[in-house]
């Protein structure tokens, strides 16, 4: 797994070009390619930014030598992970950092999704979740349940009470599938009072997929 997730970002890499500005997303695999970009700057003398997305991408970034810079001009290109590949669209949240995520990534001119084959197994199934305001987590629950969603509140595995962003919201994971086109059902859902972001990513340049001998683009 680890091999696969390394021959992704190895594919991402090849598209990041002296003085580029490159959002970084969060991850496992996102954190393979910080420490490849990083290692590129050095190797081959090329100047990049990073615009991150999570305090943990920012740690990384600095850990391997790339200057950040807050969300403020133009974004080149985004790197990103996903928690599952579907069809038309990807999945993402796990982390926590989707909102952030989706702002960096729909901000850049090019969005590349990296993920090893295991993510795009399609007998793979993977919630759609949402941040949401903690004032108005309950009316939301109510709300997806009427598009066919069975929401849950998530909660913390090593403190007590529910799981808080970086931004201070909660978040739901929603077991469902994602209806109709994906980028209109992006749309529903941001649109229910309360809801600050979904993870269902419908824009984006390329899908690389990694696996233990190489990578692939769909």
């Amino acid at each position: 797994m680890t091999a696969a997730k390394e021959n992704a970002a190895r594919g991402a890499l090849e598209y990041v070009e002296d003085g580029m500005v490159v959002g970084l997303g969060s991850g496992t695999t996102t954190a393979y390619f910080v420490e490849m970009l990083g290692a590129k700057m050095k190797d081959e003398r090329i100047s990049a930014v990073g615009v991150v997305t999570s305090f943990d991408t920012e740690i990384l970034a600095k850990k391997a030598g790339i200057p950040v810079m807050p969300l403020e001009g133009k974004v080149d290109i985004a790197i990103d992970g996903a928690d599952i590949v579907g069809k038309r669209y990807v999945l993402k949240g796990g982390g926590g950092a989707l909102t952030r995520e989706k702002i960096v990534d729909y901000a850049a001119e090019k969005f590349i999704v990296i993920a090893d084959e295991g993510k795009a197994d399609p007998g793979k199934s993977y919630p759609v979740v949402l941040e949401v305001v903690p004032f108005a987590y309950q009316y939301v629950m109510g709300e997806v349940r009427k598009l066919g969603l069975e929401p849950e509140l998530r909660v913390g595995g090593k403190k007590l009470g529910p799981v808080v962003t970086d931004n201070s919201n909660f978040i739901l994971d929603c077991r469902g599938e994602v209806k109709g086109e994906p980028e209109e059902f992006e749309k529903i859902l941001n649109v229910i009072p309360g809801v600050v972001e979904n993870g269902v990513f419908s824009k984006y340049w390329k899908i690389i997929i990694g696996n233990e001998t190489g990578h692939y683009e769909i």
